[in-house]
């Protein structure tokens, strides 16, 4: 029996050991912490997943990010390791076991430890030398950093939805978000305060607080409970000033805020495959959009012929993980990709390790809303054609009952709209109970106090758009500075809306962001508006209805329409602005829209 036995185990023993011991186990094999070092001594904590017992050399995909500090993103792994790639997850100076301190949001410093970082990777017996990078907003930002810097085997990048320090983020066309002190809060200290930024009820209502009491805007961060030595930079005085401080000290400061973007002569460098991508409704479209201008407009030929780009109806998370919905508008089935199948082929392609993903047919690709199908151009500009639809203000609107009409054609002679901008209203209280659950389809801003409204016609015909829609307002205030509003609705025939775009605009930074020019007495000046890029069929029947009012939302920085020092004038220093809109026929305010270039559809056989 004994000796029966003895066979049976040892028979077992042969059979697992040679048909199934490589079937028992996970798939992948983890490196905790380990630790790389920079050129100055410092040591970045590294999460290292690799396909299980790999013996040969793979190519590597490495994520620089300041967010997985709790490992919640550490599942985004198994999209690559299961195509063969080694995926390496550093984390930035200041954050998890990361050596060094967080002050650094320029830009400069998380460069130069990305070509480390890469060239460290390179060097590794598990690397084939090949190195590619991933991740989205801030983590977007630090491929552009690396690649900044050149590191010999970075071999491509993927900037999803990144953020431009000084061109979208922490301030929008010029003004202050507040936005930017609640972030600042879920990355502080050393862990990643999830439930923090969960907690949208307590930062909302801090924000409320502030803006309720005219609270200077520079005492923010420290409502919130942000500690002053943690995200810091050092001023002209050689002292520690908070992120949120320092920023609001340098609004319009073009040598600040781009003092690390990357220059001419780095996109001039850049060698390699970039795939770009963005939302209609990503709050960080403009500065993924300027890194692929920039890009485009200094690249060779050849180079800029490997950047792609993808743009479709996704917000900035859903455009790193697509969603069925966003804000309470239903997203097409085929608008809903896979991202992650998406970005594994792409790297394959990149690295020549497979073809071209068939989504990708040309350099751009672009979802038409309303037509419900992906399109492609060779640029951006090449889905939009040479001709635009342009509405001219006209009227006196009194209310949205009662608006002002958008024609096709110039008014003749009438008087100027006048919208009046009172810093001391509170006018976000009125509409607070709303603004909380406000979306995509949301109608009660053309209701709000101090708005007015124009209407168009009913469209005669669909009318597919494809660009940036653009305002021009022909003004005149009795202030040096104030700020407007604006949005624009498609009405469909059931009376139901959805946005097809919103901005905003501060009238000193009406020619550039980093040009502070303050209005004189009498002055008459062109404000311009340009909505987010984005691709829209709309139907028959519906109308356009555009709103304008003065910004004054917790939101942003409150404008006390004085002219003087940004986030530190006070409630006494408030002055109303009467601001004139311009549709005399001489002066013509109007909206503009890029019409889409035709699809022309195969011939008949």
């Amino acid at each position: 029996m004994r000796k029966t036995l003895l066979v049976i185990v040892i028979t077992l023993t042969i059979v697992v050991g040679t048909t199934g011991a490589e079937q028992v186990g996970p798939s992948y094999d983890i490196e905790m912490s380990r630790m790389i070092p920079m050129r100055d001594g410092v040591d970045l904590e590294a999460w290292i997943f690799k396909p299980s017992h790999l013996t040969g050399k793979a190519p590597t995909v490495l994520e620089l990010t300041q967010y997985d500090i709790d490992g919640g993103h550490h599942s985004d792994f198994a999209a690559f390791v299961g195509r063969g790639y080694v995926f390496v997850q550093v984390l930035v100076r200041g954050r998890g076991r990361s050596g060094g301190v967080k002050s650094d949001d320029l830009g400069l410093q998380v460069g130069r430890d990305g070509y480390d970082t890469v060239e460290w990777i390179a060097k590794q017996t598990w690397s084939d030398g090949h190195v590619v990078m991933y991740g989205a907003s801030f983590v977007g930002m630090t491929q552009w950093r690396t690649a900044a810097q050149h590191p010999p085997h970075l071999s491509g990048i993927a900037p999803y939805v990144p953020i431009y320090p000084g061109w979208d983020v922490p301030n929008s066309n010029g003004i202050p978000q507040a936005w930017s002190a609640v972030i600042m809060g879920y990355v502080s200290g050393r862990s990643l305060n999830t439930d923090f930024i969960a907690n949208s009820d307590y930062w909302q209502a801090k924000m409320l607080e502030q803006y309720a009491h005219n609270r200077p805007f520079r005492e923010l961060d420290d409502a919130i409970g942000i500690a002053q030595d943690d995200w810091w930079m050092v001023d002209d005085r050689g002292q520690k000033l908070s992120f949120m401080k320092m920023w609001l000290d340098h609004v319009g400061d073009e040598s600040f805020n781009l003092a690390a973007e990357p220059k001419p002569e780095d996109f001039v460098r850049m060698n390699f495959p970039v795939l770009t991508a963005t939302g209609y409704f990503d709050d960080d479209q403009p500065g993924a959009l300027h890194y692929y201008k920039r890009h485009l407009a200094y690249a060779s030929p050849s180079v800029a012929e490997k950047h792609y780009l993808i743009i479709g109806p996704r917000d900035h998370i859903g455009t790193h993980h697509p969603v069925k919905e966003i804000e309470n508008l239903v997203i097409p089935d085929a608008a809903v990709l896979d991202m992650d199948k998406l970005r594994a082929d792409w790297y394959d392609w990149a690295l020549g390790r497979g073809p071209q993903p068939g989504l990708l047919k040309d350099r751009v690709t672009y979802f038409m809303m309303g037509a419900d199908e992906w399109r492609s151009a060779p640029t951006l500009e090449a889905a939009s054609s040479e001709e635009n639809l342009a509405f001219f203000l006209e009227g006196t609107p009194e209310d949205v009952f009662h608006s002002g009409r958008l024609n096709e054609r110039p008014s003749g002679t009438e008087p100027p709209t006048v919208i009046v901008s009172d810093p001391r209203e509170l006018l976000q209280l009125d509409v607070a109970k709303y603004a909380a659950n406000e979306n995509l389809m949301s109608q009660f801003r053309a209701f709000q106090k101090r708005a007015i409204t124009f209407h168009s016609e009913p469209f005669a015909d669909d009318t597919e758009v494809a660009g940036q829609m653009r305002l021009n307002l022909v003004v005149q205030a009795d202030a040096p500075d104030f700020d407007l509003w604006a949005q624009v609705l498609m009405v469909l025939p059931d009376g139901s809306a959805v946005k097809l775009g919103e901005d905003i605009r501060r009238a000193r930074f009406r020619n550039s962001f980093f040009k502070n020019e303050l209005l004189k007495p009498g002055q008459i000046v062109e404000i311009p508006f340009e909505f987010y890029w984005m691709a829209q069929r709309i139907p028959a029947g519906a109308r356009l209805r555009l709103t304008i009012a003065p910004l004054n939302s917790p939101n942003y920085q409150k404008n006390y329409n004085t002219g003087g020092r940004i986030g530190y004038e006070k409630l006494e220093d408030a002055r109303v602005a009467n601001i004139r809109i311009f549709h005399d026929g001489k002066r013509n305010s109007r909206l503009t829209l890029p019409l889409a270039v035709p699809i022309r559809k195969p011939a008949n056989h």
